[in-house]
């Protein structure tokens, strides 16, 4: 985060800093004095740019404890009960795990922590709070120090660092996890290291009695300084098989870190405030309260680069539209181009057809023509399957010849006169089985007319097994029993118009 406040407060005063692409462009020492609020408060009125405020105090406490592992709710509650029992009277305190054991119950290792003097620190919050700084969190500088030793092999380091508001900081890391701090108060005439020579061998021994540095372990220290102090201690700094100096010059961390900042002695300070915003703790001592302005400010922050980019989004789709909504007009225009060219061609072509106009009595007489047409085309199926079901009934029948014409002339079973030809059969057979019984055969015959005039057609007998008529003669039908059983009939059948 290139843009931000960035506030260091120490015991006796807190300096402030306004970031802008990453350079200072505003900074000031408030003391801590009746004048020193309000002067604060003039400063941050027209600051609107996110808050970190880093705190480098000797009431910062650290505990150790190992709690049952637990999830959500419980977990909560749990920690809740160990901050009222280590640290009742502060609301600046958290908890952070080192890790879980890999044995028995697996217990979380947990560093609890603290800052145990909330007066110290509430008058330049609530100022903070009262002009609605969006304040990310509550930094000490044990807590942010892990970045500057994470490239260090050792598993039982002592990082050493000064700031010429606080004192000389001293801070071990275990596995790389924080474990204890301890801050020095320097006076005005102690030179850093001076301070340096003294604490050491204090520090070293204060580990060795919390049992934190097992029996024989060489403790690797590593020292932030200015690049001629580091060369002073260096002389001074005792040599033995219990400890190993790392000297770490100021302005090839800045580089190496990316601060553009001219160091001038071994205050440590911007490094710690220059890197705060850019990889911050997961955790810090502010609460849900301390950070209210922070959260809307994020939010606004998430919002107007949704916004934003539905407002990109919104304009691609756009010129999108407006390029398809183009290449349509475009495409449109063509097509009704073609559509004109091929209606002239049309036209020219219907142009060139000769006159065939006609007068509606010619095309009623057409359109009757074809229908008559039509109807005359009937297959002979369709006039001789009812003769066939009929013939079906009567098995005494047998059938000699069948002919089918269209006969225009043919007279219909209605004696109708019909532009419709009609349908004519002649059904040639001889009955058998009757022998000389002329009148069973006579009446057999008349039966078989009968159901074919039901079923439409007009029957006339050419021929009978016998002429029973007035005009007949006996004696002129002299022939074989065969023969005289024999009949013709005509039948006739007109279509439905």
């Amino acid at each position: 985060m290139k843009n931000a406040l960035l506030l260091f407060l120490s015991a006796s005063r807190l300096h402030a800093q306004v970031m802008e692409g990453g350079h200072i462009v505003a900074q000031h020492e408030f003391a801590d004095t009746a004048e020193g609020p309000g002067d604060f408060a003039s400063f941050v009125k027209n600051v609107r740019h996110p808050a970190f405020l880093l705190v480098d105090l000797i009431e910062e406490d650290f505990r150790q404890e190992s709690i049952p592992h637990l999830i959500g709710g419980s977990r909560n509650a749990l920690l809740q009960r160990k901050f009222e029992q280590f640290y009742h009277g502060t609301p600046f305190r958290q908890a952070s795990l080192l890790q879980r054991q890999k044995g028995g119950r697996r217990d979380d290792d947990m560093l609890f922590s603290a800052l145990t003097n909330p007066a110290l620190i509430i008058p330049w919050l609530n100022i903070l709070l009262a002009h609605q700084i969006p304040l990310a969190g509550i930094y000490s500088v044990p807590q942010i120090s892990a970045p500057l030793i994470k490239d260090h092999p050792s598993d039982y380091l002592l990082l050493i660092s000064w700031e010429k508001s606080a004192g000389l900081r001293q801070t071990y890391f275990s596995n790389h996890r924080l474990q204890i701090s301890r801050l020095t108060p320097i006076n005005a005439e102690q030179t850093f290291q001076d301070a340096v020579t003294r604490e050491l061998p204090r520090t070293y021994q204060y580990l060795k009695s919390l049992s934190l540095l097992p029996a024989g372990q060489t403790l690797d220290v590593r020292l932030l300084g200015y690049s001629k102090d580091l060369l002073d201690l260096q002389s001074t700094l005792p040599t033995n098989a219990d400890m190993h100096y790392d000297f770490v010059d100021l302005e090839n961390l800045a580089e190496k870190l990316g601060i553009a900042h001219r160091f001038t002695d071994s205050d440590a300070s911007q490094i710690f405030l220059h890197n705060l915003p850019i990889e911050p703790p997961p955790t810090h001592y502010a609460n849900a309260d301390h950070i209210h302005y922070c959260t809307l400010w994020r939010l606004r922050r998430a919002l107007n680069w949704i916004s934003g980019g539905l407002l990109v989004g919104g304009l691609a789709w756009g010129a999108a539209d407006i390029w398809q909504s183009g290449w349509n007009a475009n495409e449109t225009l063509s097509m009704n181009t073609e559509a004109q060219r091929i209606q002239n061609e049309v036209k020219q072509i219907t142009d060139a057809f000769p006159n065939t106009l006609a007068p509606a009595s010619d095309m009623k007489s057409s359109v009757s023509i074809m229908r008559n047409l039509e109807l005359q085309a009937r297959p002979p199926l369709e006039t001789m399957q009812p003769i066939s079901k009929v013939l079906d009934r009567y098995p005494r029948i047998e059938l000699d010849e069948l002919g089918w014409k269209t006969d225009a002339a043919a007279s219909a079973a209605d004696n109708m006169p019909s532009p419709i030809p009609a349908q004519a059969v002649t059904v040639k057979g001889r009955l058998l089985g009757f022998e000389s019984d002329y009148r069973a055969a006579l009446g057999y015959l008349d039966r078989f007319q009968f159901d074919l005039e039901k079923q439409g057609y007009r029957v006339v007998a050419q021929s009978k097994p016998l002429d029973v008529s007035p005009g007949g003669s006996l004696s002129d039908r002299i022939e074989s029993q065969q023969e005289a059983l024999a009949f013709t009939l005509e039948l006739s059948r007109r279509p439905p118009e």
